[in-house]
C-alpha cells in the first residue's frame, strides 16, 4: 500500500478498502469490540487483521466507506478526527499493570502521549509511520518492536531509544509524554517523511535538556530487549487475578472471534487488549473464568496456547487480497496452523518460526524466521530459505509448491536451531 491507512483514509487493496483502527493503548471496551465486529460485517467483508503494532484493520470495505466508518467509530471513541487519526502510533505493552515482573505501569504515559499528539497543530506534518513503543520493563519486551521512539521503564525512570538505539537519556515517568511529543515535533519539522533515523541524536539530547526534560542515563544494568517475547495462555496478574491471552492465528480475526473476546471480557472488567504478537488479552478474571475462556476460544478460531508458543507463524495478506501477490500467503499460513492444531504430532517439538511472504517486500515483518517461504511475481510457488527475512533472504534451499500444509510443517520441523 502506498500510504498508511486510517479510519477515514482507506488503503486500496485488491479485496477492497482497508481501514486501520488505532485503539488508544491497544485497549477496547467490550461494547466497542462488538461495534467493530458489526462494522466489519456490515461495511466490510467481515475479516479483520491484528497488526504487529496491535492495531485492528477492517478489510473488504467499499471505496467510499471511510466517512461512514469514521462517523460510527467516532461515536464510540475510536476515531480522532483529522490528520491525528493516522499518526497516533503509540504501542503500549498489553500486559501493562498486569505483569508482576514489570518495573512500572506505563498506562498513564501512553494515555497522556495519545492525547498530546492528537492536540498538536503540527501533527499533520508528522510521518504516519512515526511510531512509539512503551515498555514497562516486564516479560514481553515490547521495547524491541521496531519504533522511532521507545520508552523503557528501568530503575524508576524511563530510558529513551531512537530507532532502536538508546539515546543515553532518561526521564521521569511524568515527563514521558512531553519528551515523546518533543521528539515527534522535531521529526515533523524535519519533513513529512522524516523518521527517527533521520534525526541528530546529539541535537535531540540538547533539546530535551533545554526543555528541562530528562537527564543523562547511566549505563543500564540490564540490556535493552532484543526481541519481542510473546506470552500466551493463563497469566497470573500482579493483583492475584488472571488474564487469558488468546492466540490469534496469523493475526487474522473473524468478527465472531472479536465478539467472543468481548463476551469473555465482560466476565472481568469489560476490557480487552490487543497484543503485537497476534493475541488478545482478557484481563481481570478469576481463575475458573480465565481457564474457561481459553478452552472455549479454540471453538471460534483461536489457537491452543501451547501450539502458538511452539509454532510462530507470520504471513502477509497474499493473493487475492494484494495486487502484488501471486501466492495466497495468509491462506497457506492459516492452513499450516489448522493442520498443526488437528495433528499436533506434526508441529515442531521445540519452538520454531515460519514466515510466508508472497513477495520480497515483507509486509508481515522484517525479523528473520527459521523457515522463510518467499514468493515472487514471475513464477508460481515459493523459494525456501533458512534463518532468513524477505528483504534479506540469502540463497535458496529449494522450492515449495505451497499447496501441502503438512509438507511445510515437515520442512519446518527439520530446520536446525531456532531464530
Amino acid at each position: 500500500m502506498a500510504e498508511c491507512p486510517g479510519v477515514a483514509h482507506l488503503a486500496e487493496m485488491a479485496d477492497g478498502g482497508l481501514a486501520r483502527l488505532r485503539a488508544p493503548g491497544g485497549r477496547l471496551r467490550a461494547d466497542q469490540a462488538r461495534s467493530v465486529a458489526e462494522l466489519a460485517e456490515t461495511l466490510g467483508s467481515g475479516a479483520l487483521d491484528l497488526t504487529n503494532r496491535a492495531n485492528l484493520q477492517i478489510r473488504g470495505l467499499q471505496r467510499d466507506a471511510g466517512p461512514a466508518l469514521a462517523s460510527a467509530l467516532g461515536r464510540i471513541g475510536l476515531y480522532a478526527e483529522g490528520p491525528a487519526d493516522r499518526r497516533r502510533n503509540v504501542l503500549l505493552d498489553p500486559l501493562a499493570g498486569l505483569d508482576p515482573t514489570e518495573s512500572a505501569d506505563l498506562t498513564p504515559v501512553a494515555a497522556a502521549l495519545d492525547r498530546a499528539l492528537t492536540a498538536q497543530d503540527w501533527i499533520g506534518e508528522l510521518s504516519p509511520k512515526f511510531a512509539f513503543a512503551l515498555d514497562g520493563g516486564g516479560a514481553s519486551g515490547v521495547a524491541a518492536v521496531a519504533s522511532d521512539v521507545a520508552l523503557l521503564a528501568m530503575d524508576g525512570r524511563l530510558r529513551l531509544a531512537l530507532a532502536g538505539v538508546p539515546l543515553g537519556v532518561s526521564v521521569a515517568p511524568e515527563e514521558g509524554a512531553s519528551a515523546g511529543v518533543l521528539l515527534a515535533k522535531r521529526a515533523a519539522q524535519a519533513g513529512p517523511d522524516a523518521r527517527a533515523r533521520d534525526l541528530d541524536a546529539a541535537a535531540l539530547r540538547r533539546a530535551l535538556a533545554e526543555a528541562g526534560l530528562g537527564q543523562p542515563a547511566a549505563p543500564a544494568d540490564a540490556p535493552w530487549p532484543a526481541a519481542l517475547r510473546p506470552v500466551f495462555g493463563l497469566m497470573t496478574q500482579a493483583d492475584g487475578r488472571f488474564s487469558s491471552i488468546l492466540p490469534v492465528p496469523v493475526g487474522r480475526l473473524a468478527a465472531a472471534m472479536l465478539r467472543f473476546a468481548a463476551e469473555a471480557a465482560e466476565q472481568g472488567e469489560g476490557e480487552l487488549r490487543l497484543a503485537p504478537w497476534s493475541a488478545i488479552v482478557i484481563p481481570h478474571l478469576d481463575e475458573a473464568r480465565a481457564t474457561d475462556a481459553l478452552e472455549r476460544a479454540q471453538g471460534v478460531g483461536f489457537l491452543p496456547p501451547d501450539l502458538a508458543a511452539r509454532l510462530r507463524v507470520r504471513a502477509c495478506a497474499g493473493a487475492p487480497a494484494c495486487v502484488r501477490a501471486r501466492e495466497p500467503a495468509k491462506a497457506l499460513a492459516l492452513a499450516v496452523l489448522a493442520e498443526a492444531a488437528r495433528r499436533p504430532e506434526l508441529a515442531p517439538e521445540t519452538p520454531r518460526s515460519l514466515h510466508i511472504s508472497a513477495c520480497p517486500k515483507g509486509c508481515a515483518g522484517a525479523a528473520p524466521a527459521d523457515l522463510l517461504l518467499l514468493g515472487a511475481g514471475d513464477r508460481d510457488g515459493y523459494a525456501l530459505h533458512a534463518h532468513a527475512a524477505p528483504r534479506r533472504p540469502g540463497g535458496a534451499l529449494g522450492r515449495c509448491a505451497g499447496d501441502d500444509p503438512a509438507a511445510v510443517l515437515s520442512l519446518l520441523s527439520a530446520m536446525p536451531g531456532a531464530s
